[in-house]
């Protein structure tokens, strides 16, 4: 443990008593650490309900990662799982404490996944929070496979900001100690204060992707959404973003569109996917189903309607194709660019290359002098034309500037 660094953050915070720190550390000093890899643009995000899958109408943990790694491990390289807690144990496991046994079971997931945790509860207060026993759960989750743990800033009720900064100073420390490309994503909704937290930060959470995305489809008009993607702050060389249409405490994006046409479900996840950052894919997008379900029912739900099939195999075809580009690494920047008020479009480079990605958010055919090598067909195209709601993603070759 880097001692010298905790000590001074734990003297920020006032924690006088080394003892009790050394005696959690101590827990951790037998288990065996494995580091992950940084992420890259292999990295794609898939946010999954723990319960999903179900037998015989109860949640099932092995059958869930069976489907997963049967149907998305090739494309996805994190998993984001949500409705972890309560956990509920099997019947003949109520001797054991459902919060170990819930780890326990997660860990099939280890070896074919990267895990993101949230930390919970939603809400601490500051009569009540204890920071070495919170601590000891994020180890706790750093040891049963996760890669990435979501704080959300808004939880800490009533405390200062500058001991909330302290705080999170104080678990990058420790996560990176242990795993030295772990990463902490702080999620704030408030504008106005995100940047006292970012610094402590390795990734931030965008809020607001979604409602631009939702606004330039119901004008036919990517100006707003290119404004604010231009204006999106530039971060540290070691941090990113964490970009998403939906989230856990959100509806499914499509619910929110005014036309959940196919085509235009596909190209906002080309905006998604276009941007700087870690995209997360919702499950509910993805599967087109929003309650739990049984295995066979979802295998049949996906072959019987051709519109959901349609968005699983065309998000899957993007992921795929973006986790072959080292141009579209969460570490790259962006460049908007302003070709047609109905086209977002964004250029993306690395070393020799330059991709530009196009997408048409409006019902119009769009025709454009841009031209490359497309990253779907590997064919060349020249003055391309943009159907209604499609997307273009290109490889233009530069030779430096």
């Amino acid at each position: 443990m880097k001692w010298e660094a905790i000590e001074e953050v734990l003297h920020e915070l006032g924690e006088t008593s080394q003892e009790k720190w050394e005696q959690l550390f101590e827990k951790w000093s037998d288990h065996r650490w494995h580091d992950h890899e940084r992420p890259s643009e292999k990295t794609n995000v898939l946010l999954m309900d723990a319960g999903f899958i179900l037998t015989d109408g109860r949640a099932n943990l092995e059958a869930l990662h069976q489907w997963l790694a049967d149907h998305v491990q090739t494309t996805v390289s994190d998993l984001y799982l949500v409705s972890l807690f309560p956990y509920q144990s099997k019947q003949q496991d109520t001797a054991i404490d459902s919060r170990v046994q819930l780890f326990e079971d997660l860990g099939r997931f280890t070896d074919t996944f990267d895990l993101i945790y949230e930390m919970t509860p939603e809400v601490w207060n500051e009569a009540q929070f204890d920071l070495v026993t919170v601590t000891d759960e994020l180890i706790e989750r750093l040891a049963y496979g996760a890669t990435k743990i979501r704080v959300h800033v808004e939880a800490f009720r009533g405390m200062e900001p500058e001991r909330v900064k302290h705080i999170l100073k104080l678990w990058r420390i420790v996560m990176h100690t242990y795993k030295p490309n772990a990463q902490l994503i702080i999620a704030n909704e408030r504008v106005d204060s995100a940047l006292i937290y970012e610094t402590e930060a390795d990734v931030v959470c965008h809020f607001d992707l979604s409602s631009h995305v939702i606004l330039a489809f119901a004008q036919a008009d990517v100006t707003r959404l290119s404004d604010w993607a231009s204006q999106v702050h530039p971060l540290r060389a070691d941090q990113t973003y964490f970009n998403f249409l939906s989230s856990a405490e959100r509806d499914p994006f499509e619910k929110n569109l005014m036309d959940a046409d196919p085509l235009a479900i596909l190209a906002a996840h080309s905006v998604l996917l276009s941007l700087q950052g870690i995209p997360l894919i919702d499950y509910r997008t993805l599967f087109g189903v929003t309650q739990p379900i049984e295995q066979e029912d979802l295998v049949r739900a996906l072959k019987r309607n051709p519109d959901r099939l349609r968005v699983y195999e065309g998000i899957l075809s993007q992921l795929n194709v973006k986790r072959l580009q080292p141009a579209l690494s969460p570490y790259t920047d962006q460049e908007i660019v302003r070709l047609d008020r109905r086209v977002f479009a964004v250029k993306r480079k690395h070393q020799g290359e330059t991709l530009l990605l196009l997408t048409n958010m409006s019902e119009e055919t769009v025709q454009t002098d841009c031209e490359g090598t497309s990253l779907f067909t590997e064919e060349w195209m020249s003055h391309v034309t943009l159907r209604p709601y499609e997307y273009v993603w290109l490889k233009q070759t530069h030779t430096g500037e």
